[in-house]
């Protein structure tokens, strides 16, 4: 079973980073384009871990260096639920490669065990990229034994377990719920966006005891600190304990939970694996169809048609590009019931709220618009696309259409929202409809603008394009340098009034997507991509 798991795993792996295609392909741009990613993420992981040092010695400094490791376990497995809870069901349930690997002689166990391993080892990385700079900033000013050292490797190795179980579990339960239904795919999209929602409240609630708690910390007053840590998630204190204190009946207690744990899951889903992933494939037909009268529709109508039915049959694509548009609303929940100081608090910025809000409002949708990878979704069947006698201007304009009708209810929810909380006066009320409008559509026309650069057309799972995708990492780096800029400008310039720079921003951002759209008006079939 050992070796089955092995070889399902890194067959899994090859896959998912794209390792086979950059070793064998002999077409440079790719080979290139693997490069540059690396390069950016590389730059990113630098950036991640000079601010976990900064946080770390800050903690140190002020006489908290014994919560280190628990803070810094707090966010690992939070950040790990959060982005593996959207792919936990479609990867342990992907009906694709089960049909594949039913047919090996390899067990359920292996598929799964496997599954969840390639996971696994990706939020581990994530684990190493946090803990580490905060272990060596806590190693170089408190100079600690051995065991800090010894106990914290095995921490980093199996921090990510527990949480990638919970999420795990979420996705196990959510999929076998789905599976029951007709409409599956809608029943999975909305069970887990409850699912983000509930997890994106409590941790904003978390965000802002945190702001408190520094405040506790000031004071003096540690042990309040540390029981509000362990009520939040108790392992975070048991690592606190093995790594600081020395404690060994700690670490085994937190490797005890996360291990079994695992395993408990394991061997219930084992039973229930094949029954999920036959209900998952199973389609529903009528049996009374009949030929009825065939309707002759505008272009544009029919491409949005036939883009509205392909984004709601992926509940991995409307699940990641809907969740900047929930955060944009339960943004205004929170300003409308907490007030300004509360996003303040959040975020660890006075002021930002204050001056800032309608910057923040519409930076969320830009983060992942569902146009950074509209194209790339078309996968193999995107030779139907160059079939037909359509323009690259209609296609692009349909992609958009569908962000701007998708994001449209969220955007009047969460205007809505504010402008009845905070009764702004005119200029703000302009500014708050006007910047989040220009960056919603700034962002869904930039982001078919990156995907025509970054397509990817030859993937065997969705969450390749939706997840990992060049376009969809380069958008989200558009997004936060868009939100950014302003912002920062909104500080230096504080004597200037802020709907001046609220009306430059919208020039700007209006002026390049009218840019963008006038380099898609060459009237040329759909035909610019390869599938190789």
């Amino acid at each position: 079973m050992t070796r089955q798991i092995r070889l399902l795993t890194k067959l899994s792996l090859y896959g998912m980073f794209g390792f086979n295609e950059f070793r064998h392909t002999k077409d440079k741009k790719k080979k290139l384009g693997y490069c540059l990613m690396g390069v950016l993420w590389a730059l990113l992981i630098l950036m991640m871990a000079a601010y976990v040092g900064a946080a770390s010695y800050g903690f140190v400094i002020i006489g908290m260096g014994y919560f280190v490791p628990a803070v810094l376990a707090l966010v690992v497995s939070l950040v790990a639920f959060f982005f593996t809870i959207a792919k936990a069901g479609p990867v342990l349930f992907d009906q694709r490669a089960y049909e594949k690997q039913v047919a090996l002689p390899v067990t359920a166990k292996s598929i799964i065990a496997s599954r969840f391993l390639s996971m696994y080892l990706t939020d581990m990385l994530l684990g190493v990229a946090v803990m580490l700079p905060g272990m060596v900033v806590y190693g170089m000013l408190e100079k600690p034994g051995f065991t800090f050292y010894l106990y914290g490797a095995i921490v980093v190795l199996f921090l990510p377990l527990l949480p990638l179980t919970a999420a795990s579990v979420a996705g196990a339960l959510i999929a076998g719920i789905a599976g029951r239904w007709k409409r599956k795919n809608l029943v999975s999209i909305l069970l887990t966006m409850i699912f983000l929602c509930v997890f994106l409240v409590g941790s904003m609630g978390m965000s802002r005891m945190g702001e408190d708690e520094l405040i506790v910390m000031m004071e003096g007053m540690a042990q309040q600190l540390g029981n509000r840590i362990g009520s939040a998630y108790p392992p975070a204190l048991w690592i606190s304990e093995a790594m600081v204190s020395g404690k060994a009946a700690a670490l085994v207690l937190f490797l005890g939970v996360s291990l079994g744990c695992f395993l408990i899951f394991l061997e219930i889903l084992g039973h229930f694996y094949g029954h999920v992933c036959g209900l998952l494939s199973a389609r529903e037909a009528r049996g009374n169809y009949r030929m009825e009268s065939l309707r002759a529709r505008p272009v544009i109508r029919s491409l949005l048609e036939r883009e509205w039915r392909r984004y709601f049959s992926s509940s991995i694509y409307v699940v990641n590009t809907l969740t900047g548009e929930v955060m944009m609303v339960l943004l205004a929940i929170g300003v409308a019931m907490a007030g300004k100081d509360s996003v303040d608090k959040m975020l660890g910025l006075p002021g930002v709220a204050e001056r800032a809000l309608p910057v923040l409002l519409g930076t969320f949708p830009v983060l992942m618009p569902l146009t950074a990878c509209s194209l790339s979704m078309e996968g193999k069947s995107w030779w139907m696309m160059q079939t037909l006698p359509v323009s690259r201007r209609d296609m692009i304009r349909s992609k958009v259409a569908l962000q701007l009708i998708v994001t449209l209810p969220f955007y009047l929810a969460s205007e809505a929202i504010l402008i009845a909380a905070l009764r702004p006066g005119w200029t703000e009320t302009i500014s708050l409809l006007a910047v989040p409008a220009a960056y919603i559509l700034f962002g869904a026309r930039t982001g078919i603008a990156v995907n025509e650069r970054f397509p990817v057309f030859d993937w065997d799972s969705e969450i390749k394009v939706v997840k990992q995708g060049a376009s969809v990492f380069l958008m989200m780096v558009i997004g936060l340098v868009s939100a950014a800029a302003p912002i920062i400008a909104l500080f230096i310039l504080w004597e200037l009034p802020a709907y001046a720079v609220y009306g430059i921003v919208v020039i700007l951002l209006l002026l390049l997507t009218g840019l963008m759209e006038l380099g898609g008006r060459k009237r040329e079939p759909c035909g610019p991509y390869r599938l190789d």
